[in-house]
């Protein structure tokens, strides 16, 4: 293969993973108005208090979450006030039931009650502080 051909492909290849990375940079982009912080310990082991999340408010407009995701939701007691909680179960009338994973330490659907899934504030989708901590949240 000449210098030409190889240099094309490898062009080739660069321009794919940066139309790759659009979307990945606009949900980027988007989640950065969207971040919170953790500050109860409801989600442990998965969340800890000081844990900075990124949260994609576009990840539920075509969808509702499904039983397993982590959603940030306004509390139904005070809408002002977001909650990170996991769906453990979608009713048949389409409204959320939500639990903590350390269910002790967790305010929930079991006090609250199930919640309409218009409650649902984005999905939080990369813990990026602490450093250590960084990462996909799945």
């Amino acid at each position: 293969m000449g210098r030409f051909a190889a240099g094309l492909r490898v062009g080739l290849l660069a321009g794919t993973a940066a139309v790759a990375l659009v979307p990945e940079l606009r949900r980027l982009s988007r989640s950065w108005s969207s971040r919170v912080a953790v500050v109860e310990t409801s989600m442990l082991p998965t969340l800890r208090p000081g844990d900075w999340l990124l949260v994609d408010p576009d990840a539920y407009r075509r969808r509702t979450p499904d039983a397993g995701d982590i959603v940030v939701v306004s509390d139904p007691r005070e809408p002002d006030r977001l909650l990170v909680k996991r769906v453990v179960g979608v009713g048949p009338d389409g409204r959320l039931d939500l639990l903590g994973d350390d269910p002790s330490a967790s305010t929930d659907s079991r006090e609250f009650g199930p919640v309409e899934p218009s409650a649902v504030q984005g999905r939080p989708w990369a813990r990026y502080w602490p450093p250590r901590r960084w990462g996909s949240l799945g």
